[in-house]
């Protein structure tokens, strides 16, 4: 039982031999334990003085003699603990200097090469990741979305989603059907941080949402309860051109912003 406890601490068969030894004869130098242990005089010193390096035996020297001396046992157990200490503060030290690139590194991270990234997300805990993800974007977002779709559907989810962006000081600009619950929900724009525009819901009449943000592209489709999470910049960048170019006719379509240019 004892061999394997220190076996289990990094301690060789004959660095085993040789401790157990000195810890029966105490004080004494290598030529003792050496005949003792049945192993050469000159290994033994090696062996003995490995010993010292780890801890478990002190070396000494009395009237030109080098005496190796075990530590006491439960000494043993307090390096242990010293050493988890140190081990603990380094650990941390390295993981206060790993925060202060993180930044920088995640710049450089591209998962899988340049190859694009797709993840599918399916049933309301899915659909609900694919939303949490949004409230990470370091960017304003950028989305299509029909509050019809959305309307009933994860009502106590999307109750606090709104309300958590906003906090998070997470801008959305955003473009919908002109339905009737879409003119009543764009009253609550300043609210939640949204800019939005309002489109003739007669000829653009869609249902999935579509978000752009820190080159992402995701898709949820509520009624399917299916969504998807796009990470390929290329994708992400033409996307935020349509975006743009949707976002200008949008507009110039929403009587909203129509009105206003009227007055000006």
């Amino acid at each position: 039982m004892i061999k394997n406890v220190l076996r289990d601490l990094g301690l060789a068969p004959k660095e085993i031999d040789v401790y157990m030894v000195a810890l029966e004869l105490g004080a004494q130098a290598a030529s003792v334990i050496a005949r003792k242990v049945k192993i050469p005089r000159n290994t033994t010193r090696f062996l003995l003085d490995k010993l010292v390096e780890r801890g478990f035996v002190k070396k000494s020297t009395k009237a030109n003699t080098q005496l190796y001396t075990p530590e006491e046992p439960k000494n043993l157990i307090n390096q242990l603990e010293r050493q988890r200490v140190d081990l603990n503060a380094t650990v941390d030290r390295k993981i206060a200097e790993l925060r202060t690139v993180m930044a920088e590194l995640e710049t450089h991270y591209r998962p899988q090469g340049t190859r694009p990234k797709v993840t599918f997300y399916e049933g309301d805990e899915g659909l609900m990741k694919v939303y949490e993800d949004t409230l990470t974007s370091s960017e304003t977002l950028r989305s299509f979305a029909s509050f019809d779709s959305m309307h009933g559907i994860l009502p106590e989810y999307f109750k606090t989603y709104f309300e958590r962006r906003a906090e998070n000081k997470i801008h959305i600009r955003s473009i919908h059907p002109d339905t009737p619950l879409a003119v009543e929900s764009v009253k609550q724009d300043k609210k939640v941080d949204r800019e939005s525009r309002l489109i003739p819901a007669s000829r653009y009449s869609f249902t999935p949402e579509v978000q752009l943000y820190d080159g992402k592209l995701s898709i949820t489709s509520l009624k399917e309860r299916l969504g998807i999470i796009i990470e390929s910049r290329e994708i992400y960048d033409a996307m935020a051109v349509a975006f743009e170019l949707a976002w200008q006719e949008a507009t110039r379509l929403d009587p909203r912003t129509s009105k206003k240019k009227g007055k000006s």
